[in-house]
């Protein structure tokens, strides 16, 4: 008997291409035209619209305003036993962002006070119009809601989602 290979869709290289070009794309600069997205600020997000239920409880700590999760979304293995391995391995993040720099997808900043600052070419920006179907279509959703955290530092980021993973969900 042949056995059929588990295929993992969260952890497929085009499907985490997609995803991170959305947040780049939609989360890059404040509505004042402000980049905003250090590398650990893009980890915290990645790791926050891939996990919806942790999200709403990282709004509700940062008083900002919950989204409805479906059921489908909230109980999920990936939910009930959390992977934290997406906050730490910067490797993987960095591996991504080398990718989309390299189809000139990525713009990349420097800033004394903030270190590299990350936003998309007009190029990316297109590529990243055209995520529309499927769970992408969620993910929009997911990032609608993080853009209320933009303005908060990556330790603060780090604190509420510390503090979602010991109360647990």
């Amino acid at each position: 008997m042949n056995k059929l290979p588990y295929i993992q869709p969260e952890r497929e290289l085009h499907y985490n291409l997609g995803i991170l070009l959305l947040i780049l794309g939609s989360l890059a600069q404040t509505s004042r035209n402000k980049k905003v997205l250090t590398i650990d600020k893009i980890q915290s997000f990645y790791f926050l619209v891939t996990k919806p239920a942790f999200l709403n409880k990282v709004l509700m700590l940062a008083n900002k305003r919950q989204i409805a999760i479906d059921d489908v979304d909230y109980y999920t293995v990936d939910t009930l036993s959390a992977n934290v391995d997406e906050l730490f391995d910067r490797e993987r993040l960095l591996i991504m962002l080398k990718i989309l720099s390299s189809k000139k997808y990525l713009s990349p900043e420097y800033s004394n006070s903030e270190g590299f600052l990350f936003d998309l070419t007009d190029t990316g920006k297109s590529i990243a119009s055209k995520l529309e179907s499927g769970y992408f279509r969620k993910i929009k959703l997911f990032i609608e809601q993080l853009s209320s955290l933009q303005s908060q530092s990556p330790s603060k980021l780090n604190g509420y989602i510390n503090t979602v993973l010991k109360q647990g969900i």
